[in-house]
């Protein structure tokens, strides 16, 4: 069991935490003929727009209220208004996420009370799927964010279904995964027969694959497939950032829930391929047995390189959780030393002796007496990894300096496979290094 502490430090230095709205605007990217609308001034909507275009490389269609000095101090309707009308009569999206940022919370807008005076005001537009997400930035991070912006969604899309689809079912998924664990998800379910809406879908959204430019969101999943999720036969989460929202659907709609807090490794997914087993009375093909029998044999080659290795990992929640739980259950990884970017009860399940809720820095400051042999994290763990003398492995939000991360599988077998060779040959180009430098007392005796 981890122990949770809070970092005491007056200020961030390397900040390893996203902010609350950038991650409730992220949910609202994999679904189909959205626009997400940052309820803030525009620097709030500039940053994250540039934030999650560097980490993707595509086109991010949001937009702004731009709340002026004024305005904030004011009160912000009439902009939220403006914004809102000018968004549907000029690209009439299937879906508005207003994201409130810290701007409008420190003023305390009523944003559902707005939301309602303008359909109000404006009656054509009373059929419009407006939904409001309460993301202060200067509390919580991207995992809650992400949290809310999906139990919102279901809250107000999912309507009650007359009748019951036996082989349709809801597949609430976290942001820790990647456009290529999303094929491989849908792809494994589609493999017993079963149907599933998977909430968000970044896999035809973020992926590349749309053309042209768009300025509400190309690809993701159907606004009408979430109003259904109520006819379902169950509902899957994959991470604690979804678990909420499966609970709901669960207590209003009687959907039984089940929950995974991650696919990662073989333990986690054999559990998920039981359960589809279960629900579909199919066995798994032959690819599927074909990829698990060579993620043993993976492990199994990869254990003298891994094994006993120490780990310094910082992510958001539910990487975090996923990664080390596999890294050190599965594979005999120990972990050193562990940063979170917020408080998660969940977390307290790991098996090693302590998480930090703090910033990157916390791993400089706690290095002493620590051996480690590989940094997990973000973009921004890589300075941290020149200074801890060890490989850094990109793993979560962002990755801006490696090309195609997104389209890289880490979920499910063959993803399992890609993971732990990728820290295997990591390891292996490590010890190659060093096998080549000169002692520094040889050095020293030939000055």
């Amino acid at each position: 069991m981890a122990v949770l502490r809070k970092s005491n430090k007056a200020c961030s230095v390397y900040p390893l935490k996203l902010s609350q709205p950038l991650g409730a605007v992220y949910f609202f990217l994999g679904i189909k003929g959205s626009i997400p609308l940052m309820h803030g001034s525009q620097g709030c909507a500039a940053f994250a727009k540039t934030f999650l275009t560097r980490n993707f490389s595509e086109n991010i269609p949001m937009q702004t209220t731009a709340l002026s000095e004024i305005a904030t101090v004011m009160g912000g309707d009439d902009n939220l208004h403006i914004a809102l009308k000018n968004i549907i009569e000029r690209y009439n999206p299937e879906l508005i996420g207003i994201v409130s940022t810290g701007v409008s919370e420190t003023k305390g807008d009523d944003v559902e009370g707005s939301i309602k005076r303008f359909k109000e005001l404006y009656p054509d537009y009373v059929y419009k799927k407006l939904i409001y997400v309460s993301t202060p930035d200067y509390e919580g991070s991207f995992h809650d964010g992400y949290k809310k912006a999906i139990l919102s969604t279901v809250k107000t899309l999912v309507r009650r279904a007359y009748s019951k689809k036996t082989k349709q079912i809801n597949v609430l998924l976290s942001y820790s995964l990647t456009a290529k664990d999303v094929d491989t998800i849908k792809e494994v379910i589609e493999s017993f027969g079963l149907k599933p809406i998977i909430l968000p879908n970044f896999s035809s959204s973020l992926d590349g694959g749309s053309k042209g430019f768009s300025s509400i969101t190309a690809g993701g999943t159907d606004v009408e497939e979430i109003e259904f999720m109520s006819a379902s036969a169950i509902t899957i989460t994959v991470g604690e950032s979804t678990k909420e929202a499966g609970e709901y659907l669960e207590s209003k709609f009687m959907i039984p829930a089940f929950y995974f807090e991650s696919l990662y490794g073989l333990k986690n997914f054999d559990r998920f391929i039981r359960l589809l087993m279960n629900l579909s009375g199919e066995e798994p093909d032959e690819k599927l047995k074909k990829w698990r029998s060579r993620l043993l044999d993976a492990m199994l080659d990869s254990h003298f390189y891994l094994t006993g290795k120490k780990i310094a990992i910082a992510a958001e929640p539910d990487t975090l959780y996923g990664i080390s739980d596999f890294l050190v259950r599965e594979i005999g990884m120990e972990v050193s030393l562990a940063v979170a970017s917020t408080y998660a009860e969940y977390l307290k399940q790991l098996p090693f002796d302590e998480i930090i809720i703090g910033d990157l820095e916390d791993m400089l400051l706690l290095k002493e007496g620590k051996c480690m042999d590989i940094a997990i994290g973000n973009t921004n763990m890589r300075h941290i990894a020149k200074k801890l003398k060890v490989p850094h492995y990109r793993m979560g939000i962002p990755v801006f300096d490696r090309l195609g991360h997104f389209l890289k599988g880490f979920v499910g077998y063959e993803g399992s496979i890609n993971l732990v060779f990728d820290l295997a040959n990591l390891l292996m180009e490590r010890d190659e290094e060093e096998s080549y430098k000169i002692p520094e007392h040889i050095t020293r005796r030939s000055t």
